[in-house]
């Protein structure tokens, strides 16, 4: 037994770095045939050992274990719970379940030994799919889950991309006994742990949820987990915390700048919902919006959040800080007020306020699947009123440009999905130079999202993207800070500093 284990450790050392091996080997070899004066025979001979060194570094002939050695192994399901239930401080993961597009018909029509063929080859397949770091699980006859290894941030585009690139990974061609089959997987994910407690299940079962929406979809479906798409029954108490937390100014609104990429200078602040709980402190927005949506309180937040919006533009006139607009989210359920046109009109006569102060933001989603009812109409008079109409999220929905004109699209919002490490990823550079392109064309106005470095300002700013957000220019504030925030900014401004928040980190990025 020490014996074999001994050589299945030599085997593994070898396996490991074959490659640094052969760098060696094969120029050794080469120079010692020069040098030495070899016969015929003996060259003849050199050259085989280099070819067959050449086989052993790209793995040719070897076993699928060895193909695999950088694969993840199958686990346990319970297993991925544990792993999903208890990430290490800071960090973050996501689920995901992949399931075999119309399992059932395969096994029907060619049988239980055919079926679990496919399972097991596709069981490979997503092994390759994977990094070492992954893990997964056979969930059924049909499906593997996933638990991504636990890192500082996991947002919706790179599990976007995992997941297509399993699709891509397991729709090979399947050979089985003469046979030849091309399968296709629906992918489910889930990336809030908060959102499936809500609904009183771990991430995996929340995965399992979008996956069986994924598969209703059509083949080569994709879905995300959402407690809007899977509410759950939101308890009394709840509903009554939710609601006092909302009238006595609890939850209230944070502001995040909005600046003009070419000068620096504000163009407007975003308003962003956020609860500050009198126990519990600061409570994640990703906690209790879900919450609200499922409550029915969408178009209370709505209220609160215009109000808190336009009071403080008013402060700000008032103490003389111009700031051009203020950006205000509303969602499918609050552009469904047929009160909203009205109310807004109402806030902002009495906040003495003119309509081109406030920018409403609607998510792409929404006027992707919108078609003539009552948020149409909404959106309709908020245009025409002179309000400005920002799409969020560009890029992550299925909006098309005849709904961009449709709707009086005055600015569209690129997902921070495709800003996000965009100076390292030239694929990102790509897909941003696109949306830019088609927003020169169409005339419309660009702000990127979730700009967090300098060296993302700056491409942004050569590639001619209007104005800029994210943390990189500053964090969601209280209202109150504002004017101190805006004091500092209007200064270094003035100074001609650098203006994002890390100034040394900017100033390095300029000169590169």
């Amino acid at each position: 037994m020490q014996h074999s284990s001994l050589i299945e450790r030599v085997n593994g050392i070898l396996a490991r770095y074959r490659r640094h091996l052969a760098l060696v080997l094969i120029p050794a070899l080469t120079l010692a045939g020069l040098i030495g004066g070899l016969t015929t025979a003996a060259l003849l001979v050199a050259a085989a050992t280099q070819l067959i060194i050449l086989l052993w570094v790209t793995g040719y002939g070897s076993s699928r274990a060895e193909a695999a050695d950088d694969a993840p192994t199958v686990k346990s399901r319970d297993h991925l719970d544990d792993v999903l239930a208890n990430l290490p401080p800071n960090t973050q993961s996501a689920a995901l379940v992949v399931r075999i597009d119309s399992a059932a018909r395969i096994k029907d029509m060619h049988g239980q030994r055919l079926s679990l063929a496919l399972q097991d080859a596709l069981g490979q397949q997503l092994a390759r799919a994977l990094r070492e770091q992954d893990h997964f699980c056979l969930l059924s006859d049909d499906g593997f889950g996933v638990a991504l290894c636990p890192q500082r941030s996991v947002d919706v585009g790179a599990v976007l991309s995992i997941a297509q690139r399993i699709q891509t990974r397991l729709s090979q061609p399947f050979r089985f006994e003469g046979l030849t089959l091309w399968p296709s997987v629906s992918v489910g994910f889930c990336l809030s742990p908060r959102a499936a407690a809500l609904n009183g299940i771990g991430m995996l079962d929340a995965a399992q949820q979008a996956a069986a929406k994924a598969l209703n979809s059509g083949p080569g479906g994709i879905s995300s987990y959402s407690v809007v798409d899977f509410p759950a029954a939101v308890s009394a108490d709840t509903i009554g915390g939710l609601r006092k937390a909302l009238e006595t100014g609890e939850i209230h609104a944070f502001f995040q700048p909005q600046v003009r990429t070419a000068t620096g200078e504000v163009s407007g602040f975003e308003a962003l919902a956020r609860w500050r709980h009198p126990e519990r402190g600061l409570i994640s927005p990703a906690e209790f919006l879900p919450q609200i949506e499922a409550a029915g309180l969408a178009a209370n937040l709505a209220t609160c959040m215009l109000r808190d919006a336009m009071t403080t533009l008013a402060k700000l006139d008032a103490a003389g800080y111009r700031v051009p607009t203020i950006s205000v989210n509303l969602s499918a359920d609050e552009l469904r007020n047929p009160r909203l046109a009205d109310e807004i009109s109402w806030e902002l006569d009495r906040n003495d306020l003119t309509p081109d102060r406030l920018t409403v933001e609607i998510l792409e989603t929404v006027v992707a699947d919108s078609d003539e009812d009552v948020a149409v109409r909404n959106i309709a008079r908020l245009a025409g009123l002179g309000c400005g109409i920002d799409l969020d999220d560009f890029g992550t929905g299925h909006a098309s440009i005849a709904n961009i004109r449709r709707f009086a699209v005055g600015r569209i919002k690129i997902d921070r999905s495709f800003v996000t490490r965009m100076h390292e990823d030239e694929d990102q550079q790509r897909m941003v130079s696109a949306i830019l392109s088609m927003a020169r064309h169409l005339e419309v106005l660009t702000l990127a999202e979730g700009v967090e470095c300098a060296e993302e300002q700056v491409m942004l700013a050569q590639m001619g993207c209007h104005h800029l957000q994210g943390y990189a220019i500053a964090r969601p504030m209280p209202a109150e800070d504002l004017v101190g925030w805006l004091d500092a900014h209007n200064a270094a401004l003035a100074c001609g500093e650098p203006w994002c928040e890390d100034s040394e980190q900017q100033k390095t990025a300029s000169r590169a």
